[in-house]
């Protein structure tokens, strides 16, 4: 063979680029093809769904129309539930005046425990005190220059025998002044939200000591949280110098009342601030009650015991959410999804229809997402808070298995599967 025939049968280097090119590129065609086919596809993070609402049955009270002035209820510790009738004016306070100067005496000179709270001896102002109340046929303690008495002693005989002159004392002694309590007294009315009340004595003997049903309302949520004063509305009696005094309020152990404030002024009528509490499904409820403006104390009785019993029917247990509920879904980018739902129904303890709203929490483990094939499984809960307090909540699961993206998807989206390479 010779030189020029092997030159003729050389391939031009024209045809050994392309022949290389083309080679190249179906390497690189192949190497592309199979990271896009096998990249490894990323979680996908849960999207909460909106959660049914269930609505309960309005509250059923036996307010005291052609009875009372006005009235209001509340459940002790639960937001929402107070609620009031009649006239929305301000009204003498009268007596139920004393459970603010002992909640804003006690924010001063608060006591611990069963202890007695600071020694406190009367002097001649004391004694003009126990005159003035006299006067204005208070009820009253009777008392001397020099005597020794705890703080204490004078929050009891002021709320449970309803004495004016202690609950005089115990102003006088605790801002030094009947002026400064006065000033510390409407401060601390302000700053717990109740706006319509305005002191204006220790004791409630004024007619300008005054506030609306929805504000002694709250003063009654207020008096039922502080032990101290809880306990002394509870007392039956209480020693008071040369005996004891009965409580003054005459219902007292009846449906289920076991606390509370009597009010009375002639030019006025009478007021009446209780609590009452009752196991219910195993569990301790206690509402707070307030009626304003009655003339009789027959038909105070009969109207406060009303309203209270007419609480009870509405607490109870409710299904917030039915077991297989979808709480949240996981909906990947190449069209596959997966609802998780409630493994069980939520339950919890409410009010009429003052309903706690239930709330997914995702677990840590799953708070980056499920991943492509994962088993179903437990991925967070749904809880709700109850009236007492004490949350509630069931576990939420995946229904199935997330399937990946398929060859075809893969290929139409190049891009954004080589990105899943370096998420």
């Amino acid at each position: 063979m010779t030189a020029a025939s092997q030159r003729r049968r050389r391939p031009h280097p024209l045809v050994l680029l392309l022949r290389w090119t083309v080679l190249l590129t179906l390497i690189v065609a192949i190497v592309a093809t199979t990271a896009i086919a096998f990249a490894p596809a990323p979680r996908v993070a849960a999207s909460p769904l909106a959660l049914p609402r269930p609505s309960g049955e309005p509250v059923s009270v036996a307010w005291p129309e052609g009875v009372a002035r006005a009235a209001g209820y509340a459940v002790a510790g639960m937001d929402g539930t107070q609620q009031r009738w009649g006239d929305e004016d301000a009204v003498p306070m009268a007596s139920l005046t004393k459970l603010v100067t002992v909640l804003t005496v006690l924010e001063e000179h608060p006591i611990e425990g069963s202890d007695r709270g600071a020694e406190i001896t009367l002097g001649r102002a004391d004694i003009n005190a126990l005159g003035a109340a006299i006067a204005d046929a208070a009820p009253t303690v009777q008392v001397f220059d020099g005597m020794r008495v705890s703080q204490r002693d004078l929050i009891e005989w002021s709320i449970v025998d309803s004495a004016g002159n202690a609950m005089w004392s115990l102003a006088n002694w605790a801002f030094g002044s009947i002026d400064g309590y006065l000033a510390a007294a409407n401060d601390w009315a302000e700053r717990h939200g109740l706006a319509d009340t305005v002191v204006d004595d220790p004791s409630g003997l004024s007619l300008e000591s005054r506030s609306t049903a929805a504000d002694m309302t709250e003063l009654a949520l207020l008096a039922v949280a502080d032990p101290i004063v809880l306990q002394s509305m509870g007392m039956e009696r209480v020693a008071v110098p040369g005996g004891s005094a009965a409580n003054t309020n005459p219902i007292l152990g009846d449906g289920f009342i076991d606390g509370g404030k009597t009010g009375t002024l002639r030019v006025w009528g009478r007021n009446l601030l209780v609590t009452a509490e009752r196991d219910i499904e195993g569990e301790p409820r206690r509402t707070v009650a307030v009626i304003l403006g009655v003339v009789t104390q027959d038909a105070m009785n009969a109207a406060m015991l009303a309203l209270v019993d007419s609480l009870w029917d509405d607490f109870g247990t409710v299904t917030l959410l039915p077991e297989g509920t979808p709480v949240a879904e996981y909906r990947a980018p190449w069209g596959g999804s997966v609802q998780a739902a409630t493994a069980a129904e939520l339950q919890t303890d409410a009010f009429g229809q003052h309903l706690p709203a239930p709330a997914f929490q995702p677990a840590e483990a799953a708070g980056a997402g499920i991943a492509v094939g994962a088993p179903r499984g437990e991925i967070g809960t749904v809880s709700a808070l109850g009236i007492d307090g004490e949350q509630t909540q069931v576990p939420v699961r995946t229904d199935g298995m997330l399937a990946g993206p398929d060859v075809g998807w893969r290929l139409t989206h190049p891009t954004t599967a080589i990105g899943w390479y370096f998420d």
